[in-house]
């Protein structure tokens, strides 16, 4: 008994930081987004969203549109969208996506460098259930982040502005191996067109219409949100 207890005094924090990362590379983590009007109190209807992750491999799955964002050996990103009902894909290549791309983003919703701006407040908690909480204040903005430090995933995040304050939790995670890559199988089983493919397709009944309803642009970062709208590619944080 007394070399098991001098063998577990040699289990340093670093090591246990480790093997908690290690555990949770194959993740599956459900979030809810919800919009407050501050003025009016009023409240939007809540969206949800899964992260799914191995290694390389990131998806930001939501009730129709799958966001994948996949690690190259050169470390570039490479996307890709898959729309559900339809069982389709659009490819992109890393040069065809605007913006620098920054894989800690893509990989656990918030970027490690803008974790290194804000200020840690408090901890709690140990081993993987250690929770660090921070916060930010960026002129009228104020950020508040509760950051599972050894899992590298958000447990929520707070964005207060004068008019709106949108919050981000983690409803739900778990960590099985063979789901999530089993998840990633079956969107990798779709039929996908490349983006640069795309106006010798424009025939293609699905193509035509994801054109028509602006989800597709030439010149474009290729992503966009549930209206059309064309975003800048990846989070603002």
């Amino acid at each position: 008994m007394k070399k098991l207890i001098a063998s577990l005094a040699f289990i340093t924090p670093l090591a246990s930081a480790a093997q908690c990362d290690l555990d949770s590379q194959y993740v599956q983590a459900h979030y809810q987004v919800s919009n407050q009007q501050t003025t009016t109190n009023a409240l939007t209807k809540d969206q949800q969203f899964t992260l799914w992750r191995t290694p390389h491999q990131v998806a930001e799955q939501g009730h129709e549109l799958v966001e994948v964002w996949q690690q190259l050996r050169n470390q570039q990103i490479r996307p890709i969208r898959y729309f559900q009902a339809q069982q389709r894909g659009i490819e992109y290549q890393p040069t065809e996506v605007h913006g620098q791309q920054d894989w800690s983003t893509k990989y656990q919703l918030v970027s490690d460098n803008f974790i290194a701006k804000m200020t840690l407040t408090n901890e709690q908690g140990e081993g993987c259930e250690r929770l660090q909480n921070y916060q930010l204040v960026q002129g009228d903005t104020k950020i508040e982040l509760a950051w599972l430090v050894n899992k590298k995933l958000i447990s929520s995040m707070r964005i207060s502005k004068p008019q709106l304050t949108q919050t981000l939790s983690l409803v739900s995670v778990h960590f099985d191996k063979a789901d999530v890559l089993q998840q990633f199988a079956n969107w990798d089983s779709y039929q996908t067109t490349d983006y640069a493919d795309i106006g010798d397709n424009e025939s293609d009944p699905f193509l035509a219409k994801m054109i028509n309803l602006g989800f597709i642009e030439h010149g474009a970062s290729g992503f966009y949100d549930a209206n059309g709208k064309a975003l800048s590619g990846g989070h603002s944080h």
